[in-house]
């Protein structure tokens, strides 16, 4: 800029030199019309080019206003230059302090003692715990000690996991390994590691509130890690330390995982690992999402049984319910004419086959035939089922019944039927479900991205009788879902509970699929309600009633 600009001032003095020598000439230098005012200063423009050609053969310059101009841009430019801010990496501050502080424990002024180790730290950091900051702020003994013994009553916590909650509250990132969410969780919540700021100042300690910082919670990160990693073989652990340290964000993900693979992918291990009171929750659930029928809900509990009591059975799944029916009609010989939920041993599991739709399996002859043949259920259920559907039967027959004409999203939850089907790939697809279902013959059609409901009256041949009354109406919820390799959702769509009001031979499309929502293989769920439960009175509420 400097050598630039001297350039301009010498160009000018010339121009000045000239001008004068040409007036004392007595104006012999004339104007140059093509150059116009750069004439007067013994210069004329050149466009395009910083060197121009003279007229009388010798180098000429540009404007010395263009130039100025020229000069005035450059340096906008580099005072802009000045101003924008380049990222360059340097050491980080958090790692540091991780390294200096935590790793090396310099300037140590409090030393703590668990499981036979020994960690130098600051009462600064360690005051971002809850539990530590009480203990250093209140009228405790431990507020003037030195070295402080942890007692560590969790036997989830090892010292691997100390190290990283430790070691969390001296830096803003902290990697956690799936296989070790559990056990840094527990240490996390015995020292309150939640998103917290301490209830101290840092002057009280002697020390300067450049070095307080607000720690993101090792609890919530562990949270998080558990949510994004749940799977086949980390559900039900997860489940379980998700209630015993209160996450209830992790224990509802959990259950929504289980409401949908537990038919759509069975496992092996996975039905050793559910418990009765997870496996109560499943098969209460409308949201379960069924594959086939409610069989098929009796046929997975009646396995999951099996490996409940024979927890040593190592088969595959194709083999599993050949063992279990034979394990069973085994134990049937000492059964003494009870059935399997009567005795000792199947006592326990009264409270999940409570929950089975019994009235939905006995509506299908072959169904109706094993459930009897198997006598894992008890007589007095069955019989009951058989009185519910007999006089729904005879509602639907001699009283005209409709069907349901409003939603009652309670009715419909505990009363529906829930059946499913899984499509491999795209096509045409036309199925219906078994079972008698009060003459009302349901076709479920897939094709082109719709899904369509037909009731079948006359067109098409039915197995069973059918129902000539000129509407019906149903109450339903269908769904679809697809799931990736860990049976974590990809997408889904639901109608939500609506009624459907069919004439003869009636078709309606109920959903249209967006192609780019169509993975397959893709899970149709559906709920139906054909006829409304009866109102029922106080002196004949129905016994098999889960919740009574």
């Amino acid at each position: 800029m400097g050598s630039l600009s001297s350039r301009v001032l010498r160009h000018q003095g010339r121009a000045r030199a000239q001008q004068e020598s040409g007036s004392g000439a007595g104006g012999s230098a004339r104007r140059l019309e093509t150059g116009g005012e750069a004439a007067d200063h013994g210069f004329y423009y050149c466009p395009g080019s910083r060197k121009r050609k003279r007229s009388s053969g010798a180098l000429c310059y540009c404007h010395p206003d263009s130039e100025t101009d020229e000069d005035e841009e450059e340096g906008d430019e580099q005072q802009r230059l000045l101003n924008t801010p380049r990222r360059k990496k340097l050491k980080s501050t958090s790692k540091y302090i991780y390294q200096t502080l935590f790793l090396n424990g310099e300037n140590s002024d409090i030393k703590i003692c668990a499981l036979g180790e020994e960690w130098s730290l600051h009462k600064i950091y360690l005051c971002q715990s809850g539990y530590f900051s009480s203990m250093f702020s209140g009228s405790w003994k431990e507020s003037s000690m030195d070295i402080i013994e942890l007692e560590i009553p969790d036997q989830n916590i090892d010292v691997e996991a100390l190290q990283v909650a430790f070691g969390s509250l001296y830096r803003d990132d902290v990697l956690i390994k799936p296989s070790r969410v559990i056990a840094i969780l527990a240490a996390a919540c015995m020292l309150q590691l939640h998103i917290f700021r301490p209830n101290f100042f840092p002057h009280e300690m002697g020390l300067s509130s450049a070095y307080l910082y607000l720690q993101d919670g090792l609890i919530q990160q562990c949270g998080e890690t558990m949510k994004e990693t749940i799977n086949v073989k980390t559900v039900c652990g997860y489940y379980t330390s998700a209630g015993t340290y209160g996450l209830d964000s992790v224990k509802k993900k959990c259950l929504e995982w289980l409401l949908n693979n537990l038919m759509t992918h069975q496992n092996v291990e996975l039905f050793k690992e559910l418990s009765i009171n997870v496996m109560k929750q499943l098969i209460g659930s409308s949201n379960l999402f069924v594959m086939q029928v409610e069989m098929d809900v009796y046929t997975a509990l009646k396995k999951w049984m099996f490996l409940q009591l024979v927890p040593s059975w190592n088969g595959s799944l194709k083999q599993l319910l050949t063992e279990t029916d034979v394990w069973f009609s085994k134990k049937r010989k000492d059964f003494e004419g009870m059935t399997f939920l009567e005795t000792e041993q199947g006592k326990p599991f009264v409270s999940v086959f409570r929950h089975l739709r019994l009235q939905y399996i006995i509506s299908d002859l072959a169904s109706a035939r094993i459930v009897e043949q198997d006598s894992l259920v008890p007589s007095e259920w069955l019989f009951s089922a058989y009185k519910q559907q007999w006089l729904a039967m005879l509602r639907a027959e001699q009283d005209s019944e409709m069907g349901p004409q409003e939603i009652n999203k309670e009715e419909v939850e505990g009363n529906s039927m829930r059946c499913g089907r899984k499509l491999a790939k795209d096509g045409e697809y036309c199925w219906r479900w078994t079972g008698f279902n009060f003459g009302f013959d349901l076709l479920v059609t897939y094709t082109n991205r719709y899904i369509i409901f037909k009731r079948n009256t006359l067109n098409q041949p039915c197995s069973g009788s059918v129902s000539l009354q000129p509407r019906r109406s149903i109450a339903f919820r269908l769904r679809l879902a697809s799931f990736d390799s860990s049976g974590k959702l990809i997408c889904s769509r639901t109608t939500g509970y609506q009624i459907l009001t069919l004439e003869k031979d009636q078709e309606q499309v109920v959903m249209n699929l967006d192609s780019r929502l169509l993975i397959f293989p893709l899970y149709i769920c559906c709920n139906f309600l054909y006829i409304s439960p009866e109102k029922r009175t106080e002196n004949n509420h129905h016994p098999e009633n889960p919740e009574n």
